[in-house]
């Protein structure tokens, strides 16, 4: 199964190929260009043509809401124009899961002034809006945070492929689900009702 993989929460952009359970390429694009201009362009440039792909997989966030719409809606109009499936994955599950970090891991992200985080223990909380509250565990982000601490210790990723990451997540649920999801109920990620 060859999966194509987007994520958008950011300014930057990464998508990755994965085929079978290896990750083929990783693209990370950083650019002050949108990334509606940049889409179409970079599969072209990379050669990737949507229609050889076996199906689809995107972030829904945390993130930049206008730049995950646009991610999502890209993805999900290729999903249902060539009849592929797809899956969706979230940013600080990715964080928490693939974080080689023992113990009690709390993955975040800053969103303007918000940060994001999760806590991973025995259980997957949701996704909460830090507070100031006191968490106990090892705090997980990218070094672009590194003002922020959570946690009473750190792990700093110089840079996270989410969209790597998501492609092989993807295809374990293929595995599960080969239809994947309803593309028409995939949003972004809103702690609050959109406006």
């Amino acid at each position: 199964m060859k999966i194509l993989s987007l994520d958008t929460s950011f300014s930057f952009f990464n998508l990755s190929v994965v085929e079978g359970k290896k990750v083929r390429l990783i693209h990370y694009l950083d650019t002050d260009k949108k990334t509606l201009q940049n889409l179409p362009k970079v599969l072209e440039d990379l050669s990737l043509r949507p229609e050889e792909f076996d199906a689809f997989a995107v972030s829904v966030g945390v993130g930049y809401l206008t730049s995950l719409r646009i991610g999502v809606t890209f993805m999900k109009t290729l999903a249902y124009l060539l009849g592929r499936p797809i899956v969706t994955y979230e940013n600080l599950y990715l964080l928490g899961r693939f974080t080689p970090v023992e113990g009690v891991r709390i993955p975040y992200l800053k969103v303007s002034r918000h940060i994001f985080y999760r806590v991973f223990s025995e259980e997957v909380s949701e996704v909460r809006v830090f507070k100031g509250e006191s968490l106990e565990g090892t705090g997980i982000t990218l070094k672009a945070f590194e003002d922020v601490f959570l946690g009473n210790s750190r792990f700093l990723h110089p840079f996270f492929p989410f969209s790597a990451y998501g492609g092989l997540l993807a295809r374990e649920r293929l595995e599960e689900n080969p239809d994947g999801e309803d593309p028409f109920g995939i949003e972004p990620l809103y702690l609050r009702p959109p406006a």
